[in-house]
C-alpha cells in the first residue's frame, strides 16, 4: 500500500510545549479520513521519521524536517506545512519528477492582521508609548497620526496581499499593488501595476508592504536604489522573506533618513544577530518571524493538506502545487 509519512510535532511523543505548530490526534484522524483507505498514513515524530523514509511515497512536514531527496527514493510528492519552500527546492528536487506543494493560503488572516497591527503601531506611536511606560514617563506624543487616506503599496498580491488590501481599505486607505498579473483586481484596489512599474509606484506610497516569496527574481529586490525612490516619510513592512531586502542598504537608508521606518518580521539571517543595528533603531519595529502564527495554524494546514491529498489520490492536479522553477 502507498505510504504517506507525516512528520509531526506530536506532543504526546516528543513532549514539546503546545504551540501553533502542534500536531494533535484530531489532525491524524482528518488525514486518515482523507486517505479513505487508499494509502497508509504514518504519523511520526522527527526522531521516528527516518525509519520510514525509504518507503514513503508522500512526505508532509515543515521544510526544516523534509529529508534530502537522496534518502527518500520512493517519494513522488513533498508537501510543506509552510508557505515557503525555498529550503525544499534544492537543485536535485527541482530537477526531479517529485511534486512539491505548499500551504499557501492558510496565513492570510493572521499575517494580514499582523500587517495592520504594524501600521497602527506606527501611526499611533505605540512603541514609543511602551518605552515611556517602561520608563514611568507620561510623555504625551503630539505626533500621532491615522491610517485614513494613507497610500499603501502592496508588493505581491497573493492571498495575504489581497486580504491585507481588503482590511486596510476598511480604514479608509488608498490601495495600490504590484503583481505578476492584473487579473485579480478588486474594487478596493485602485490600481495594479506589474513588477516593471514598481519604481514608478514607490514614490507615492506611505507604506510599502512586501508579501512576496523569496526567489532568484526577488532576491534583494529592495535595495538602495528602491529606497531612494521612496518618500522620506515612507515606511517599509516586510513579512515575505528577509532576502527580499538588502539589509545593509536598509540600515543605511534608515540612518540617512532616506525613509522614515521599517516594520520587520523577517530578516536575511534568523534569528536576527544580537549585533544587528536594527535592534536599537527607534524607527524600527521587530517581530521574530511570527506573523503567520495563530492557534488555528495547524487546523488550517492539515485541512489544506487533506484537500491536496484527495486530489493526489484521485490522480488530479494538486491545488497547491508549486512551480519548482518559479519557486512558488
Amino acid at each position: 500500500m502507498r505510504n504517506i509519512l507525516v512528520i509531526s510535532n506530536d506532543i504526546a511523543k516528543i513532549a514539546v510545549k503546545p504551540s501553533p505548530h502542534t500536531f494533535h490526534p484530531r489532525h491524524a484522524d482528518e488525514i486518515q479520513q482523507a486517505a479513505a483507505g487508499k494509502a497508509e498514513v504514518i504519523i511520526a515524530s522527527p526522531t521516528e521519521a527516518a525509519s520510514h523514509f525509504a518507503d514513503a511515497e508522500v512526505i508532509a512536514a515543515f521544510p526544516t524536517r523534509v529529508p534530502e531527496i537522496a534518502i527518500i527514493p520512493n517519494a513522488k510528492w513533498i508537501h510543506s506545512f509552510s508557505a515557503g519552500v525555498d529550503k525544499i527546492l534544492t537543485p536535485r528536487v527541482v530537477a526531479s519528477a517529485v511534486l512539491v506543494s505548499n500551504s499557501s493560503g492558510i496565513h492570510a488572516t493572521p499575517i494580514s492582521e499582523h500587517i495592520i497591527g504594524f501600521m497602527l503601531m506606527w501611526t499611533r506611536r505605540s512603541a514609543a508609548a511602551l518605552r515611556n511606560q517602561q520608563a514611568h514617563e507620561w510623555g504625551k506624543d503630539e505626533s500621532l497620526d491615522e491610517l485614513r487616506e494613507k497610500n499603501i503599496l502592496i508588493v505581491g498580491l497573493g492571498e495575504i496581499g489581497m486580504e491585507t488590501a481588503r482590511i486596510a481599505h476598511a480604514f479608509g486607505t488608498r490601495i495600490k499593488a504590484v503583481s505578476r498579473s492584473p487579473k485579480n483586481k478588486q474594487d478596493f484596489i485602485e490600481r495594479i501595476g506589474l513588477q516593471k512599474d514598481l519604481g514608478a509606484m514607490l514614490p507615492e506610497a506611505d507604506f510599502v508592504v512586501i508579501t512576496l516569496p523569496h526567489t532568484e527574481e526577488t532576491h534583494h529586490l529592495f535595495d538602495a536604489k528602491k529606497f531612494a525612490l521612496m518618500k522620506k516619510e515612507a515606511v517599509v513592512i516586510n513579512i515575505g522573506r528577509g532576502g527580499i531586502i538588502n539589509e545593509q542598504d536598509l540600515v543605511d537608508a534608515l540612518k540617512n533618513k532616506t525613509i522614515a521606518g521599517a516594520l520587520l518580521d523577517v530578516f536575511e539571517t534568523e534569528p536576527l544577530p544580537s549585533d544587528s543595528p536594527l535592534w536599537d533603531m527607534e524607527q524600527v519595529i521587530i517581530t521574530p518571524h511570527n506573523s503567520g502564527l495563530s492557534q488555528k495554524y495547524m487546523d488550517r494546514a492539515v485541512t489544506l493538506f487533506c484537500k491536496n491529498l484527495r486530489a493526489y489520490l484521485a490522480g488530479e492536479k494538486l491545488p497547491n502545487e508549486v512551480d519548482k522553477k518559479l519557486g512558488y
